[in-house]
C-alpha cells in the first residue's frame, strides 16, 4: 500500500576499482570498503503512485584502494528522484516486490590533500634505478594523466537500482546500489560504486488526488472527487457518483418525474405518449366474407409475417375480379390496454389495404376499420390463441 513517507538505514560499502572496468570486479570482495552499521540513512516522500523524492546520507572512514588511500573520512549527500515499478502500471502497489530506479545530484566529500593527476615523470633515485618523482599512479601500476587537481569538495552525480522487500505492510528489508560519478574530474579517478543494505519502514496517509481524502478511504483515489461520495466525482451535481451514473454529464436526480420523463441511474427516460382512443366501431351486416385464410402479424407489430404476402396477393386477385366495396377489418390480442390494442388494429387494417392498393386495387374500394380486441377468432389464454387473434379480414358488402 502506498505511504507517504519512507525511511531507511543500514550499512553501506564503496568501491573504487571496479569503475575502471566500469563493473569488472564488482563481486570482488577486496575492492569494497565497508563502513561500520548505521552509516547511511534515507528519508523519502511519495509525489504521486510513481514517484518519490529523497534526502540521502553517507558517512563514515572508506579506502580508495583504487588510489591506495586509507581510512579518510568520507561524507556523501544529496537528493534523489525515484520511480517506483510497484506503481499499478507495472506491478500492483501492493506488491511485496519493490523496485525502483533513483538519480541523484550530491555533495562529496573526500580528503585527496589536493593530489594533481598529471603525467608521472620519472627520475634517477642516485642507484640507477627510474622512480616515479610526480604524478599519481593507481594500484594497477597505471600513471593518471589527466591534468586535474582533485580537491577535496566536489558535486557528485549519482544514479543506479534499489529494492524493498516488505515482509510486513510496513517494514521491509531495503538494498541499492549505484554509481557515483564526479563530472568536474575528467576522467574516473575518484568516482566509485556505492551500495547499501537496511531495514526500510513507511508510514503516513497519502492522498494522491489531494481531494481530502485517504487513499486508504477514497473508492476513486486517482480522481478528485467529494467526501459524501468516498472521494469520487458528480460531475452533473445529481447527487448521484459518476462511477454509478449512466448519465454523468446529465443532470437526472433519482426520483424526478415528469410528464415527459422520469430519472433512473442518472439518465432520462422517456415515457410513452398516451395513444388516442378510437371509437369501436360496431360490426354491419356482412354480405359475402373473401375465401382466403386470415392475414396475420408478428406479436407487437403491424408488419405482414411472410406467409401473408401470398394471402395478399390472393385477395387483391379475387376483388379485381368482381365489382363491389370492401371492408378491410383489423384485429388484435388481449395483451396490452384496450386502447392500445384497438389503434394497433387499425395500424394492421391500414397495412393490409396499402399492400392491396400496391397490387393494384382501387383505394375507393376499400374501407379501414378497427375492432381492437374485441371479437376475438380463437382463445387469448395461450400464445397460439394469441397468434390466431392478430389478423385482418377482408369482407365484401354491397
Amino acid at each position: 500500500m502506498l505511504k507517504k513517507w519512507y525511511i531507511s538505514g543500514g550499512v553501506h560499502a564503496v568501491n573504487h576499482p571496479s569503475v575502471r572496468g566500469f563493473g569488472e570486479g564488482l563481486t570482488d570482495g577486496d575492492n569494497w570498503s565497508f563502513v561500520p552499521p548505521l552509516s547511511q540513512i534515507s528519508v523519502a516522500r511519495t509525489l504521486n503512485r510513481s514517484f518519490a523524492v529523497d534526502l540521502q546520507a553517507s558517512v563514515g572512514e572508506i579506502d580508495n584502494k583504487r588510489l591506495m588511500i586509507d581510512n579518510e573520512y568520507m561524507v556523501l549527500v544529496g537528493l534523489g528522484l525515484r520511480y517506483r515499478f510497484a506503481n499499478g502500471y507495472i506491478l500492483k502497489e501492493t506488491s511485496w516486490f519493490d523496485p525502483y530506479l533513483r538519480l541523484g545530484a550530491n555533495y562529496h566529500r573526500m580528503p585527496y590533500r589536493g593530489l594533481e593527476f598529471n603525467p608521472v615523470v620519472y627520475g634517477d633515485d642516485g642507484s640507477g634505478n627510474q622512480v616515479p618523482v610526480s604524478g599519481v599512479i593507481d594500484v594497477w601500476g597505471d600513471a593518471l594523466e589527466n591534468g586535474a587537481v582533485a580537491q577535496n569538495d566536489h558535486f557528485a552525480i549519482s544514479g543506479g537500482l534499489g529494492m524493498n522487500f516488505w515482509i510486513w505492510p510496513k517494514i521491509g528489508i531495503n538494498l541499492e546500489a549505484q554509481y557515483v560519478a564526479v563530472p568536474a574530474i575528467k576522467s574516473d579517478y575518484i568516482d566509485f560504486f556505492q551500495a547499501k543494505a537496511g531495514l526500510a519502514f513507511r508510514f503516513g496517509k497519502n492522498d494522491r488526488d489531494k481531494d481530502g481524502i485517504v487513499d486508504e478511504e477514497d473508492e476513486c483515489p486517482d480522481t478528485w472527487g467529494l467526501a459524501e461520495f468516498n472521494g469520487c466525482p458528480d460531475t452533473d451535481g445529481d447527487k448521484i457518483p459518476d462511477h454509478l451514473d449512466k448519465c454523468p454529464e446529465e443532470a437526472c436526480p433519482n426520483g424526478e418525474e415528469t410528464d415527459e420523463y422520469y430519472c433512473e441511474e442518472g439518465c432520462k427516460k422517456m415515457k410513452e405518449k398516451p395513444v388516442d382512443p378510437i371509437e369501436p366501431i360496431e360490426p354491419i351486416e356482412v354480405i359475402k366474407e373473401i375465401s382466403f385464410n386470415d392475414v396475420l402479424f408478428e406479436f407487437d407489430s403491424s408488419v405482414l409475417t411472410g406467409d401473408s404476402t401470398e394471402k395478399v396477393k390472393e385477395a387483391a386477385a379475387i376483388i379485381q375480379s368482381q365489382s363491389g366495396n370492401y371492408f378491410v377489418d383489423g384485429f388484435a390480442d388481449s395483451d396490452g390496454s384496450e386502447a392500445y390494442n384497438l389503434n394497433l388494429s387499425r395500424k394492421r387494417a391500414q397495412a393490409v389495404k396499402d399492400a392491396l392498393v400496391k397490387e393494384g386495387v382501387d383505394a375507393n374500394r376499400l374501407e379501414v376499420r378497427a375492432f381492437g380486441e374485441q371479437y376475438p377468432k380463437c382463445t387469448n389464454e395461450t400464445p397460439e390463441g394469441r397468434a390466431c387473434n392478430r389478423r385482418v379480414v377482408v369482407l365484401e358488402r354491397y
